[in-house]
């Protein structure tokens, strides 16, 4: 499979789960694209865009398995979050009398975004502490103390964010019990899915979010720039994008096809990731990945001296921590300067700081076989500081 990628195959990539890797047969298609496109720029945008993007929105829809007017095309999660963010806030349930609870493994920038929300609004930002080897008692107690928390200092919570895949330690969330416990508060729920599709069963309507985004370019195998974002019917007509052309009377999500001029390219091709993904075995990656980090994450934590209970407690099948010694990489500098000295030596691996502690992210992808884990192995001792 490493000849069905671009890769550069003097390195050893074991993090996939950040950027992804677009298939060459991808690549080539999205390329076919941009020359229609540039053969004849105004009809390509002005006529035949529309259609392409309609079509897309279906792949979208039947990989999800929710109807094709029930979810919008996004370029990331991110840009989702921002505009579900914003549509809180001009709803009202973002003042200074609300609550928004939030994990600390939250993804940064997601993090970020909500933090400058409660700034600007008013809202308090409540964060719960989960431990990267907490299992999901533990997580959903957690998030039961911070709605608790916030309700006896007189705070509505008004909503909870929640990552269904952690970026930092690959755990699987609980979603589903959380957004229940959302709703026990009286709180809408976000669930921010971007490792899910082609990793683990994305249906969003059936985890009982309110709000749902998700990504293709990293299990997915879709070009960068092709998410989507699922609402439920109750709160969908007041998402709003942050910039559209579209008319005032366009309903979702029609109104997030009209943001602007920008390269919809990866769009037009979900529809040739999605085969891909098929044909190279469907949810059957995963299972191959799990067995894979299985093994790999083990010889890397002996070659640490590591413990060898597995963290996560609950992992999704392609991404698998392994902890370093203690004081190694526990600080977000540290991290940095780690995965600077094992980029030099041909690994392009994540390594994470979260809670005073440093970590190794491994993932796994179809281009990954065991001889890459072993590798990496025998390089560890030497690049630790």
């Amino acid at each position: 499979m490493r000849d069905a990628f671009d890769l550069d195959l003097s390195v050893v990539h074991l993090n996939h789960g950040s950027f992804g890797a677009v298939p060459r047969a991808v690549a080539v298609a999205q390329r076919r694209v941009r020359e229609r496109a540039e053969a004849n720029p105004m009809r390509f945008h002005r006529v035949e865009l529309p259609g392409l993007k309609e079509q897309a929105r279906g792949v979208a829809a039947e990989f999800l398995g929710v109807g094709a007017d029930d979810v919008a095309l996004v370029r990331n999660v991110t840009q989702a979050a921002a505009t579900v963010l914003a549509a809180l806030a001009d709803d009202g349930r973002l003042t200074a009398g609300d609550a928004m609870v939030l994990a600390d493994h939250t993804y940064e920038s997601v993090r970020n975004l909500a933090r400058r929300t409660c700034r600007r609004t008013g809202a308090a930002y409540e964060s719960v502490e989960c431990a990267a080897d907490a299992d999901p008692d533990a997580i959903v107690a957690a998030y039961r103390r911070g709605l608790e928390r916030a309700h006896s200092r007189g705070l509505r919570p008004s909503v909870v964010l929640v990552d269904h895949i952690v970026s930092p330690t690959g755990a699987v969330m609980p979603v589903s019990r959380i957004c229940a416990l959302a709703r026990e508060f009286g709180a809408l729920s976000f669930v921010d899915a971007a490792h899910a599709p082609g990793q683990v069963a994305a249906r969003p309507a059936e985890s009982g979010a309110d709000l749902w985004a998700s990504t293709w370019h990293k299990w997915g195998f879709a070009p960068r720039g092709t998410s989507a974002l699922w609402a439920s019917p109750a709160v969908r007509e007041r998402l709003l994008p942050l910039a559209s052309g579209a008319p005032g009377d366009t309903a979702f999500p029609l109104t997030f096809d009209r943001t602007g001029t920008d390269d919809y390219t990866g769009w037009c091709c979900l529809a040739d990731a999605v085969a891909f993904w098929h044909d190279a075995g469907g949810p059957d990656i995963a299972h191959r990945s799990r067995t894979l980090l299985d093994t790999g994450a083990a010889v890397v934590r002996d070659a640490l001296g590591a413990d060898d209970q597995p963290i996560p407690p609950d992992p999704a099948p392609c991404m698998r921590l392994v902890p370093l010694p203690a004081g190694t990489a526990a600080t977000a500098a540290d991290a940095a300067r780690l995965y600077e000295r094992l980029s030099e030596r041909g690994f392009e691996v994540q390594v994470v700081a979260h809670a005073g502690r440093g970590y190794v992210r491994l993932s796994a992808s179809l281009y990954n076989a065991p001889d890459d884990y072993e590798r990496l192995a025998k390089a560890m001792p030497d690049a630790l500081p």
